[in-house]
């Protein structure tokens, strides 16, 4: 990364805005601009999957001729919750390193130096970082994958006519599945990227090594001193989310069969909000998300290795 053409170019934006709205703005614009794996590896991704749509061999084995609406409806709707998956995955590994390097990268090439001249807070340098990982990021990725699905759908179309039609209503109740699906990964997930955050700017080397040896190390030494495995089950209960308690009742996908296959807006029907929301380790995780990330923030402020 050129610190200099990175650093400089946000610059006079910052120091032109006076309002707080439009410096968060500059900051966030600042965050592509430093780490652009955030919207490159998003793009090489959805490219990727619509190169293979259109080259690729696409084997759907149904009935070519006997297909109903709603069967149709069901396998457009399947493949365009399944197509999705893959961003959503890649962006929540980039995240990961993005929040470890942020505050370490900015210390370890001294642009820190410079950011610090501004009229900026430490808490507001650090709050947009998560803003850009918890916020944007989630929601530029839905709606890339929302507009991709419009692109795989004509390809679809095109390759295999037989097999899909489309379907507006249940093509919309589907994105907002996949919207409920990201925005509750995000409030779940967000202690994790608190705590990355607080080592990215604690850590003062590798800290993609600490985050990772910390997790496994902390189990281990645990169940070797103390023969419990608190640690661990908190890991698996974290890392494994909450997506047991937002089904409520029976899968309606396990015995429905290709005759019977409903479409995946059905999942709507069964969602169970209220447990969703009144989780207190949701919530409890959240607040410990926002403690971290000022944890971070106060660290910060001290620390610049220089």
């Amino acid at each position: 990364m050129n610190a200099n053409v990175a650093t400089a170019a946000p610059a006079p934006l910052l120091l032109r805005r006076a309002g707080t709205l439009d410096t968060i703005v500059a900051l966030v614009r600042r965050e592509f601009w430093e780490h652009r794996s955030l919207w490159i590896c998003a793009l090489v991704v959805q490219g990727l999957l619509a190169l293979a749509l259109l080259l690729g061999r696409i084997d759907i084995d149904v009935p070519a001729h006997n297909l109903t609406p709603q069967q149709m409806a069901s396998i457009f709707t399947i493949g365009q919750w399944a197509l999705a998956q893959p961003l959503y995955m890649v962006m929540a590994i980039v995240v990961v390193f993005y929040l470890l390097d942020c505050l370490y990268a900015e210390r370890k090439d001294r642009s820190i130096l410079f950011w610090k001249s501004l009229p900026l807070s430490d808490e507001l340098t650090v709050g947009s970082k998560l803003l850009v990982a918890a916020v944007v990021v989630p929601l530029g990725a839905f709606l890339l994958a929302s507009a991709s699905d419009l692109v795989y759908a004509a390809i679809f179309a095109v390759r295999v006519p037989h097999a899909i039609s489309w379907n507006t209503y249940e093509w919309l109740r589907t994105e907002l599945v996949l919207l409920i699906e990201c925005v509750i990964g995000v409030l779940w997930y967000l202690p994790i990227a608190g705590a990355l955050l607080l080592f990215s700017a604690w850590i003062r080397r590798n800290p993609i090594l600490w985050a990772t040896l910390i997790p496994v190390v902390a189990p281990i030494v645990e169940f070797v001193a103390l023969r419990t495995h608190y640690i661990w089950r908190f890991e698996q209960y974290r890392a494994g989310g909450i997506w047991h308690k937002l089904v409520s009742g029976p899968d309606v996908f396990e015995k429905a069969g290709f005759r019977n296959l409903p479409p995946a807006g059905v999942v709507l029907d069964t969602l169970n909000f209220r447990g969703i929301f009144t989780d207190a380790d949701l919530w409890l995780g959240i607040v410990a998300a926002f403690a971290m990330a000022y944890a971070a923030a106060r660290v910060r402020r001290y620390r610049d290795d220089t």
